[in-house]
């Protein structure tokens, strides 16, 4: 019997990790198109004709002003949504269904498509904040200090998303230790996440390599929500907040198919630019 619960267990674990990969790649398909939106629709309200790729949107020149309300759309729309999606996921009781794990993913990676252009403001100027910076004409020490606020958030979030994590938890998930609590971000969203983003890789086989490349460098810098959750030291849920309606612990279909339709929207008509 005991072989055949290890046995049990062992294939719930790889289902979920399975899982939240394919979650992830969703979430950060989506999340990236969203925030190229966020850019390309306030470039069309200001009378520009832009386009939205998968990784990227046209910027158009402008005023300063154009120009700058251009640049903070996008990270701004990210916020915002995952924010929003973060709410509509904490309002329902602590379960596991693959639905609620694209949920968590999308808040998370919303929220830090925000924090992390904050962070790397001094770094990559080819960044919406560092492009911002430039236009502002911010000297050093001020981009640094936007880092900082960034550095900030994320330490601020830890927790937060320590608890979000352990709300999709399935049940006989042990989080009785913090070993056992770290054990479970470890294989269920610090693995996966890597996994996740050589699946958004694929997403971009017919998009020149630069924007892949900045594309997946902001994908995999998500790890570090990941790890701040990880340590962040919260106590073990309570049974009670362990919810009683698991879905089957198996590789969703439903899954596999979203991620399917993502990738072949992003590469037969993403890779071309989208008019908006």
């Amino acid at each position: 019997m005991a072989v055949m619960a290890g046995a049990t267990a062992r294939r719930g674990e790889a289902a979920f990790f399975v899982n939240s990969a394919l979650a992830f790649a969703c979430a950060e398909l989506l999340t990236a198109a969203l925030h190229e939106c966020g850019h390309g629709l306030v470039a069309q309200a200001l009378g520009f004709a832009p386009k939205i790729y998968g990784f990227h949107e046209n910027n158009p020149t402008g005023s300063a002003a154009q120009t700058l309300a251009i640049l903070a759309a996008g990270p701004l729309l990210s916020l915002f949504l995952g924010a929003g999606f973060w709410v509509w996921y904490a309002r329902a009781k602590p379960h596991y269904r693959f639905g609620r794990l694209l949920l968590l993913w999308l808040a998370l990676l919303g929220v830090m498509e925000f924090v992390n252009y904050l962070i790397v403001t001094p770094w990559l100027s080819g960044g919406d904040t560092g492009q911002f910076a430039d236009v502002l004409g911010w000297p050093v020490a001020g981009r640094y200090a936007v880092a900082a606020v960034g550095v900030a958030m994320l330490t601020a979030l830890a927790r937060p998303a320590a608890a979000a994590i352990f709300g999709v938890a399935p049940q006989g998930v042990p989080l009785d230790t913090g070993s056992a609590r770290r054990r479970f971000i470890l294989r269920g969203f610090y693995l996966p996440l890597g996994v996740g983003v050589v699946l958004t890789a694929l997403a971009g086989a017919r998009t020149a390599p630069v924007y892949l490349l900045y594309g997946l460098l902001g994908t995999f810098g998500n790890i570090d929500i990941v790890v701040a959750a990880m340590y962040a030291g919260r106590a073990a849920p309570a049974a009670a907040e362990r919810g009683a309606s698991d879905a089957p612990l198996r590789v969703e279909p439903a899954g596999i198919a979203l991620y399917a339709v993502l990738v072949l929207v992003y590469v037969l008509f993403f890779s071309r630019g989208v008019p908006i």
